[in-house]
């Protein structure tokens, strides 16, 4: 099991409330973590003392109304739930694709640390518009999924989402990117290099909604958890509107819900939609059924007569040559 142990945004936001480059720290304020992973610490940073601690077992993050708490987990939900339907608060599919100006290559970047190990594993997405031009066609606006394993070569602080070729100890509360921004081209041939160059970041990238819930749950972060957690928080944090049964079919839904994989159900509902919308059009396909049986009908006697007509051409055209020839 993992818990999440800090949050980094870069280049991303609505024009209120946004990130240029940020990053939540929830790290080492939870209890000591039972079986540390042995750790190799990257160049400037100093050997860890003592074992590892887990994250903050929980925060409070106050801001006023208006000040980006919604913005901040419609981010994060981005990365654990992809997909505009699974956007938080509604059903605005375009919601997301505001947050992104033309010329950004927006980043949102999730660490979770395993609570047994205390080994991390970063999660992230990266969107920017094709053309650097803001369209309303979803189709311009481009997005894809990584995930790596932090170590020396790469971490959450020095993700390549600028062209720097610095190389500098962190400081505390600043930010790590310098250089021009890089392109989402840009930053995956960034990803893939120091992917090859260090095997052991185990490094991944995805462009499809479906396989990224796949490789999510084969790290181990289930993505059903998450859709939990965005329902229980579409109003404001009303958890209590989930498990609001007022019947036994309730109840089942939500049950089905629980420990159904909905994958293997879709295409029975679509199906069923299907019959479902034929059935609502019965009367008017039976009088078409009818009107065309009737037609056909009507027309097979025009073709037959039709037929019956080029018989006697003929018979009359070979009659009119032997008198001629007579």
């Amino acid at each position: 099991m993992y818990e999440l142990s800090r949050i980094r945004l870069y280049s991303i936001g609505p024009a209120g409330a946004r990130y240029a480059d940020t990053v939540l720290d929830l790290r080492g304020v939870g209890g000591p973590v039972p079986s540390p992973a042995p750790t190799q610490a990257e160049f400037f940073e100093e050997e860890p003392v003592g074992p590892p601690r887990r994250p903050a077992p929980a925060g409070v993050l106050f801001l006023e109304n208006g000040g980006g708490k919604s913005v901040l987990l419609k981010l994060i939900f981005s990365v654990m739930l992809p997909g505009h339907r699974n956007t938080l608060g509604g059903a605005s599919s375009g919601v997301l694709r505001k947050f992104l100006l033309a010329d950004d290559c927006g980043h949102v970047a999730l660490e979770w640390q395993h609570t047994v190990t205390g080994e991390t594993v970063v999660v992230g997405k990266v969107s920017e518009w094709r053309g650097r031009q803001v369209s309303n066609d979803p189709r311009k606006f481009a997005e894809a999924w990584y995930s790596f394993r932090p170590g020396p070569g790469m971490s959450l602080d020095s993700l390549p989402v600028a062209e720097s070729a610095a190389v500098r100890p962190a400081v505390e509360g600043a930010s790590t990117a310098r250089g021009r921004r890089r392109t989402m081209k840009g930053f995956r041939d960034a990803l893939t290099e120091a992917g090859k160059a260090y095997p052991h970041l185990d490094v991944v990238w995805v462009e499809i909604h479906e396989r990224w819930n796949e490789h999510l749950g084969e790290l181990g972060l289930d993505p059903e958890l998450f859709r939990y957690q965005r329902e229980m928080n579409a109003d404001e944090g009303e958890a209590a509107g989930l498990f609001a049964v007022k019947n036994d079919s309730d109840f089942t839904d939500l049950l089905l819900r629980a420990v159904t994989d909905t994958r293997d159900t879709d295409g029975l509902a679509d199906l069923v939609h299907g019959f479902a919308h034929k059935l609502g059009r019965r009367a008017e396909l039976t009088a078409e059924r009818d009107f065309t049986a009737g037609s056909l009908d009507l027309l097979q006697r025009i073709a037959e007569a039709a037929e019956r007509r080029e018989q006697a051409r003929g018979v009359h055209a070979g009659a009119e040559r032997r008198t001629r020839t007579l």
